[in-house]
């Protein structure tokens, strides 16, 4: 097993390593409703480098409980884990909520960002997309399941009729969360724009990524955040949706090695 480090910090958030010197590690935030197993391809893609995987409040083997849920608590989730694993600096990788959560944090923490890389992240929705996401959550919130819908969303179609166990994998993901549990983040990715990212923060390298056909999070947003930073970068995955970073793995992964190493101290 590469992450043979597999434990919990002192608030209960789990997590997975293979830390092994004082390299700068990567550090992956997973989306909502989902956990460290959607990182599978990285995991195995960047072995040979250091990294942390964890899951987020309310997500897979961490904490759970909350009722509510801000960026501030998950800012402090992820300060407490690097002071437990004694981690100075990273590279910050997220996904989807993750991507927030990683905005929010390497604006409040930037000394503690070496690069940041963007992925699949909502900014400046339209009034009909707040409207959609709004409606995936009132229909969760009375208890009718999102996971079909979500599935087709995030993957081509293509794509899943290929490989059915993909399929398989991130429905059962999904449908063991604690509706309760489900919630709560869900919420928080739902009014994300509430809480406002300080991008003046922001000023260390930084690669924006987001499939072409990307019904949530689309080219356009990417587009809006590359221009608020400036020390950035963005590219747009080829007829990819949602989890581009799962169904092309191997151009995402080593677009993000190629920028993580470029210039890397």
């Amino acid at each position: 097993m590469i992450y043979n480090h597999i434990g919990f910090d002192n608030n209960a958030t789990y997590y997975e390593h293979n830390l092994k010197s004082k390299k700068i590690p990567n550090v992956f935030i997973h989306g909502v409703g989902l956990n460290v197993e959607m990182w599978d391809p990285q995991k195995k893609f960047f072995k040979n480098h250091e990294n942390v995987f964890y899951d987020l409040l309310n997500h897979g083997n961490s904490k759970k409980g909350y009722r509510k849920i801000n960026f501030e608590n998950l800012n402090k989730q992820l300060s407490d884990l690097l002071r437990h694993l004694k981690i100075d600096k990273i590279n910050l990788i997220g996904f989807s909520l993750g991507s927030l959560v990683a905005q929010h944090f390497a604006s409040k923490y930037p000394k503690k960002i070496n690069k940041l890389v963007i992925i699949a992240s909502v900014h400046r929705r339209s009034i009909l997309q707040k409207k959609r996401v709004k409606k995936r959550y009132k229909k969760a919130l009375k208890g009718y399941s999102i996971t079909k819908n979500s599935i087709n969303r995030w993957f081509n179609k293509e794509f899943l009729n290929k490989k059915p166990r993909v399929y398989s994998k991130f429905k059962n993901i999904l449908e063991n969360n604690k509706r309760s549990d489900f919630l709560a983040p869900y919420k928080l990715f739902v009014e994300s724009e509430k809480y406002k990212i300080n991008y003046n923060n922001i000023n260390f390298p930084t690669l924006i990524i987001t499939g072409q056909d990307d019904v949530g999070s689309r080219p356009v947003m990417s587009k809006s955040i590359y221009k608020k930073i400036k020390d950035s970068k963005i590219y747009i995955v080829p007829r990819a949706k949602h989890l581009a970073i799962y169904e092309k793995s191997r151009l995402i992964n080593t677009k993000i090695s190629n920028f993580i190493k470029k210039n890397s101290n």
